[in-house]
């Protein structure tokens, strides 16, 4: 599980960086453009990696973009949402 909140925590970085690339770029994302930007990218992002959070914590969907399209939302909202996730799921990351 350890190794799946990694995965995610460096897309969200992605996501954060590319974002940022892009309003950079196009100053008037800003506000809701901004968010909606993160979250096309977040879901890109996790569908062209095919990564999924419920199916690394073995919960399996029928339809796996769905897993993916909600692993998209999840990294979308940065590395501090994931790292916020982690603490109150406790995960110790595989330190003792």
């Amino acid at each position: 599980m350890a190794n799946a909140f990694a995965t995610l925590t460096i897309l969200a970085l992605l996501v954060e960086v590319s974002v940022d690339i892009v309003k950079a770029a196009i100053p008037f994302i800003r506000g809701w453009k901004s968010q909606l930007t993160s979250v096309v990218v977040g879901v890109l992002l996790a569908l062209a990696t095919s990564t999924g959070l419920l199916g690394s914590l073995q919960i399996n969907l029928s339809v796996s973009w769905v897993d993916y399209f909600l692993t998209g939302l999840i990294i979308s909202r940065g590395s501090n949402f994931i790292h916020d996730l982690l603490s109150k799921l406790n995960v110790s990351g595989g330190r003792s």
